[in-house]
Order: structure tokens, then C-alpha cells, then sequence
């Protein structure tokens, strides 16, 4: 569920020339700041894209999180046909 919400950590940002560096975008009027991030995105405003300034290690642990359960399900699956390769 954590990793679906992964593209809430992302806006569009106009970069200064250095990797990942540069300012946000204005808010669009009349929108709040989650709206307006999402229309800024969807729009194609601005000249990049980033995660959010101080969400880095929320990034970072959602994708740590995903590939743990992705190896969890891996291993409940070898263990579901052991057990049935076991029964016949």
C-alpha cells in the first residue's frame, strides 16, 4: 500500500543547472498544496521532476519496504509448492 503511494512524494520543479537542484514550483491559485502539486505534475509545468525537499528518506523507505515483501511473497510461494510438490 506505502509503495502505491510513492508518486505523492514527487513535484515538478524548475532545475538551476546542478543535479536536483533548483526551486519548486508556485502553487496554482485556488488549489491547495497537495492539488496544486498534482496539477503541476500532470500539467507538465515546470522543467523536472524530484522527490519533494525532506521526503527523502520517506522515499527511501517505502522502496526498502517494497522489495522486502516482494521477498516475502517469493518465499511464501516456494514454501506453497514445496508443500505441494510434498503431497503428491
Amino acid at each position: 500500500m506505502g509503495y502505491r503511494k510513492r508518486d505523492t512524494l514527487y513535484e515538478a520543479y524548475i532545475p538551476d543547472g546542478t543535479a536536483f537542484e533548483g526551486r519548486s514550483l508556485p502553487p496554482i491559485r485556488g488549489l491547495g498544496p497537495e492539488a496544486s502539486r498534482r496539477a503541476n505534475l500532470l500539467l507538465g509545468r515546470g522543467s523536472g521532476m524530484r522527490v519533494q525537499p525532506g521526503r527523502d528518506e520517506e522515499f527511501d523507505q517505502l522502496h526498502t519496504d517494497y522489495f522486502a515483501v516482494w521477498d516475502r511473497s517469493r518465499a511464501y510461494a516456494a514454501a506453497v509448492l514445496a508443500l505441494l510438490q510434498a503431497r503428491t
